[in-house]
C-alpha cells in the first residue's frame, strides 16, 4: 500500500475523520446560503444536503474505479462499506461531526434560518443517536474489524473514539 493510500485511509480514522468532517462542515451553511440565494425554505436546505450526501458517496466511488489503487486499499474500503451497510449507525455517527462543524457558523452568523436549524438538528441529534447506537453494537473500533479482514495492522485502519 502506498503512502498516499495510507493517507486517504487515515482520513477516515479517529480523530482525523472527525476533525475533517468538522472542518468541512464549517463551509456547508454559508455555501448553502449562497446557492439558495437566501431562500429560507426547509425543503431547499434538505434537498441541498441530500445532494451533498449523494456527492460524498459518488465521488469516492468514481475515484475508486478510475484511479489505480492497490488491492489492499480497495479491500479495506470494501470492508468499511459493508460495515456501513450492516450498521446504519456507523454512517449516522458521521453526521454528528458534521453537526458540530455547523455549530460555530450558527454562533457567529447572527442566527440560523429554519432550514439550517433543521439540518443542524438532524446532524447533531440523529448523528449523536447514531454514535450512541454504534457504541452499543460493541463495534468500538472499525480498525479491529477491517484489520482482521485485510490483514493490516490495526493502526493502519480506521477506528472510532474510545
Amino acid at each position: 500500500m502506498t503512502s498516499f493510500e495510507r493517507f486517504l485511509i487515515n482520513l477516515d480514522t479517529w480523530p482525523a475523520g472527525a476533525f475533517l468532517r468538522i472542518v468541512l462542515s464549517l463551509c456547508i451553511l454559508p455555501v448553502f446560503r449562497l446557492l439558495s440565494g437566501g431562500d429560507d425554505r426547509i425543503v431547499v436546505a434538505l434537498t441541498m444536503f441530500l445532494a451533498l450526501l449523494l456527492a460524498l458517496r459518488l465521488v469516492p466511488a468514481v475515484c475508486r474505479r478510475v484511479l489505480p489503487f492497490s488491492r489492499e486499499a480497495k479491500d479495506l474500503w470494501f470492508k468499511r462499506r459493508n460495515l456501513g451497510k450492516r450498521y446504519d449507525s456507523y454512517q449516522w455517527q458521521k453526521l454528528f461531526w458534521m453537526g458540530l462543524g455547523m455549530l460555530p457558523y450558527a454562533l457567529i452568523s447572527g442566527g440560523l434560518v429554519r432550514g439550517e436549524i433543521v439540518l443542524l438538528a438532524i446532524c447533531t441529534i440523529g448523528g449523536g443517536a447514531g454514535l450512541l447506537l454504534w457504541r452499543r453494537t460493541g463495534q468500538l473500533s472499525v480498525g479491529a474489524a477491517t484489520a482482521k479482514a485485510t490483514k493490516l495492522p490495526p493502526a493502519a485502519v480506521a477506528s472510532t473514539p474510545p
